[in-house]
Order: structure tokens, then C-alpha cells, then sequence
């Protein structure tokens, strides 16, 4: 505690904060305002910083300019800079960041333009990503191999699609044919809101969901599973043109399917 912060109050604490300065500091500065012209020893006193310290600071404030120093003989006196000064210093740093604002938002305006990438790590991430897009409530392009997902994730297998078709979100899905995936489809595909068509393939290396300006990528690797989502309208936009290019070729599902209108 300083003994000059009566002379200001509460308000030293935003002295402080403006100026970036220590409370011993301001202290210092406000005893040698006080004083006039003054040797380390009285602003020791006056402002109750002790001198060993004082020389620890005082060429700092002189570098800013709130203290300039004397020679008067033998002794060093010091003042302390007008307070105007510390407004002019301020406007000057306004200043300065207003003539950089052109660059600045020309900086920002060219991070917007980039793809935002989002990496989800494990079992947990995945789910997140799944989360997503019942948030963003747009309809999911899929390529999707159901033995994997089924696997990989338990329960959620289940429930993530069941909140998905309460949301009325619907999901159009290229699946990779396996017993497995024709059976649940068969069972499933009306009530949870689905339109599924069939690839002959090998495991599929990732599962691909397209919705909205978002593409995550899902890969179900056993010992490190993780997604990938990149939010960009163009790259969006390419993978759905792929996916429809494919998806019209397939063979449809009359019996099973649901009517989903595209996007």
C-alpha cells in the first residue's frame, strides 16, 4: 500500500490500468507530481515506495516520459510530466491503432475466406461432431458404412439417429452394402427419416456427412478415432456434386425409402 493513494482513491486502480503501470510506479509518479522538482530520497518518502525499488523503475519513466530528470549541482531532482501529457499520450495510441484498422479488417476479412477446420479427437469427439448436426438442423449427404458406426459407437448408434428424426432433420445415405446395412435399413429407414442407396465397396475408409456449408469426415480407426470437419460453402458444394453424381446412379429403394426433397 502506498501512501499517495488517498490522493487518488479508487481511481489510481484505473491510472493503473491505462498506463500499464505498477501501483508503485504510479505512486511514484503522483509524489513527484505532488512535490514539484524532487531527489529519489523525498519521493521515496512521499510516495512510501523505498529507494532501492525506485531505482529499479525510474529510467522506465523516464522512458515514457511522465518523469524527467535535473542536474542541478551534485543532485538529481526529478519531475513529473504535466497530466496533460498522459491524454496526449493516450490519443496518440488511438491514433496510431485507427490508421492500422484498414489493415486490420483487410486481416480479417481474409481469415473469413479461409476454411475453418475443427479437429475432434476419440470416441467422444466423433459424438460431437454427430451433435453438430442436429444443431445446425440441415439435411445430411452421408457416405456411411453402418457395421463400423454400429461398432464404433454403442448406444449412440441408436439414439443419435432417433433425436435426429425428432428434430426433422433427414438424412439421405449412400451405405456400403452388407447384410447388416439392408437389414437395418429395411427396419428402420421410414421411421428415422432416411433415404439409403447401396455401393458395393470394401470398408469404407471414413464415413463423409455434407450439411449445410459443413463436410465432416469420421474415420472409426480402432486405436486413434477421430473427425474432421471443415466449414466452407465451396468445398461443401464440390463433395454434394460428387455425392449426387454417385447417388444417381445407384439403384433406389422404393420399398423402404422415404421422399426427401434436395436441397
Amino acid at each position: 500500500m502506498t501512501k499517495n493513494k488517498s490522493l487518488l482513491g479508487d481511481n489510481e486502480q484505473i491510472l493503473i490500468r491505462s498506463l500499464d503501470l505498477s501501483e508503485s510506479e504510479i505512486a511514484v509518479y503522483l509524489a513527484t507530481l505532488e512535490l514539484g522538482e524532487a531527489q529519489i530520497q523525498d519521493i521515496s518518502r512521499k510516495s512510501g515506495v523505498k529507494r532501492t525499488s525506485i531505482y529499479n523503475f525510474i529510467d522506465n519513466l523516464k522512458e515514457r516520459r511522465l518523469l524527467s530528470e535535473i542536474k542541478k549541482g551534485k543532485r538529481r531532482l526529478f519531475s513529473a510530466t504535466s497530466p496533460h501529457h498522459l491524454l496526449e499520450q493516450q490519443k496518440s495510441k488511438v491514433s496510431s491503432v485507427e490508421k492500422l484498422i484498414p489493415q486490420l479488417l483487410a486481416i480479417q476479412n481474409n481469415v473469413k475466406s479461409k476454411p475453418h477446420v475443427s479437429f475432434y479427437e476419440g470416441i467422444e469427439g466423433i459424438k460431437e461432431i454427430y451433435r453438430m448436426t442436429l444443431r445446425d438442423k440441415q439435411t445430411i449427404y452421408a457416405w456411411e458404412d453402418l457395421d463400423r458406426t454400429h461398432d464404433a459407437l454403442g448406444k449412440f448408434f441408436t439414439s443419435y439417429p432417433d433425436e435426429r428424426a425428432e428434430k426433422n432433420i433427414p438424412a439421405r445415405c449412400i451405405d456400403r452394402d452388407t447384410p447388416f446395412a439392408r437389414e437395418f435399413t429395411a427396419k428402420n429407414n421410414i421411421r428415422l427419416a432416411r433415404e439409403s442407396r447401396f455401393v458395393s465397396s470394401k470398408e469404407f475408409g471414413t464415413e463423409i456427412n455434407i450439411f449445410g456449408n459443413k463436410v465432416a469426415f469420421f474415420s472409426y480407426n480402432k486405436t486413434n478415432p477421430f473427425g474432421v470437419v471443415i466449414d466452407d460453402a465451396g468445398i461443401a458444394k464440390t463433395l454434394k456434386i460428387a455425392w449426387t453424381e454417385l447417388w444417381d446412379r445407384l439403384p433406389s429403394m422404393p420399398q423402404t425409402s422415404i421422399s426427401v426433397a434436395t436441397e
